[in-house]
């Protein structure tokens, strides 16, 4: 799939130089090229304008025209495709205030971020690489291109992608580019936390994570971001974690349950921006976490573990309690399992109505339901209706109720 992805955007880019425009593949992707990793997005750059790449392909989305971007839709595959530009003017910290296009990919490399990002290659894998990123790859340096300082004013995010990329490649970063950060760092404030987000999730899921950590130990990140600043001991918290989180909610959610200071999840959520399905999940793993420590590794607990979140409750248990949980462990009693929902229970509220025939309906239906799932999953009664009936009947006589 990823060289099938790799030919698409070459033949892409032929089919623009057919028309007589420059075209490259751009940023991230060729920095993984070089580094044999998997490619996702693959950007192009180009000297065409967005209205002559409309009148190339049929299916052209004009997804950030007024910057000079289009997604392209070829051979079912999209593909990002910006006209060259150069960028000034930086007053919301985030977009150019102006944008030129012009007919030069050196121009327009000059405005990324990182040397590693501002490499351009051929459909014949000709380097374009005016600022030696491919020298500071073979080095793993990240070093801002030009000025530091100037790239970090222009858009403070990159110095979350500084140290999100120390996380993800184990690259130390640059003399002149780590000052910048230090002397800079407050600005991140400036920040919306959608984008704060994104950046905080990829810095945590990274292999190296405490590499990255470190650096954003020394620079004080934390104190400038929102709940953290509030709970110092937090900060402490987070230099226990040496392994990656997938999800930037299991980071809170280890916060909370390792620290009595901890916000709750709902707050870190909710000042996060993270989805309700999100929280949700988090508030989940809690439980899941407290009931283990309460019982260890149940069939209950099993039970009520989700399998798309298996992975995160172990990783969290040995971040929490540093034990190990099995995961070929955790499958086999997941098989083994009588039941796998309350749908599989052989009785139904109308059942427990018909016995209990002088009780009125309420939230006791539901109560014995549970009770009964549970006895049920934990061998204390078979699955039968005439077995249910008679131990439930045995544990709440109908003249007690």
């Amino acid at each position: 799939m990823q060289v099938d992805h790799f030919k698409k955007a070459k033949e892409l880019i032929n089919i623009i130089i057919g028309k007589g425009y420059q075209a490259y593949i751009v940023g991230g992707a060729v920095r993984d090229h070089f580094l044999g990793h998997q490619l996702n997005d693959i950007d192009i750059a180009t000297s065409a304008t967005p209205y002559q790449i409309q009148t190339i392909f049929e299916k052209v989305i004009p997804v950030g025209i007024k910057h000079g971007t289009v997604m392209v839709r070829y051979k079912g595959e999209s593909f990002e495709v910006t006209t060259f530009r150069s960028e000034s003017g930086y007053s919301d910290y985030r977009r150019p205030d102006h944008v030129s296009f012009v007919d030069s990919i050196d121009i327009d490399l000059s405005r990324r971020d990182f040397t590693i990002n501002a490499m351009a290659m051929t459909s014949t894998h000709h380097l374009i690489d005016p600022y030696k990123g491919k020298h500071d790859l073979d080095q793993q340096t990240i070093r801002a291109v030009g000025s530091p300082i100037r790239r970090f004013t222009e858009d403070p995010l990159r110095i979350l992608r500084a140290l999100r990329f120390a996380s993800q490649l184990n690259f130390r970063i640059d003399e002149d580019t780590y000052t910048a950060i230090k002397c800079l760092i407050d600005m991140v404030r400036k920040l919306s936390i959608e984008r704060v987000t994104v950046e905080l999730t990829k810095l945590f899921n990274g292999d190296f994570v405490d590499y990255g950590l470190k650096y954003s130990f020394d620079v004080h990140l934390f104190s400038h971001l929102p709940l953290f600043q509030d709970h110092p001991c937090m900060v402490d918290q987070l230099k226990t974690i040496n392994k990656p989180f997938s999800k930037l909610v299991d980071v809170f959610v280890f916060l909370n349950r390792i620290s009595v200071e901890s916000p709750s999840i709902t707050t870190w959520c909710k000042t996060y921006r993270l989805s309700n399905r999100t929280l949700n999940n988090g508030k989940r793993l809690c439980y899941l976490v407290n009931l283990y420590e309460e019982e260890g590794c149940s069939a209950w607990l099993i039970y009520l573990l989700p399998e798309n979140l298996e992975q995160r409750f172990i990783r969290l248990i040995e971040a929490i309690s540093s034990e190990r949980i099995d995961m070929h462990h955790v499958q086999m009693m997941r098989r083994s399992l009588p039941i796998s929902s309350q749908k599989d229970i052989k009785i139904s509220g109308n059942d427990l109505i018909k016995w209990y025939p002088q009780r009125e309906k309420g939230p006791w239906i539901q109560d014995y339901l549970k009770e009964i799932e549970r006895a049920v999953l934990e061998a204390k009664v078979i699955n039968h209706i005439s077995e249910i009936k008679e131990w439930v009947l045995r544990c709440h006589p109908p003249e007690n109720n």
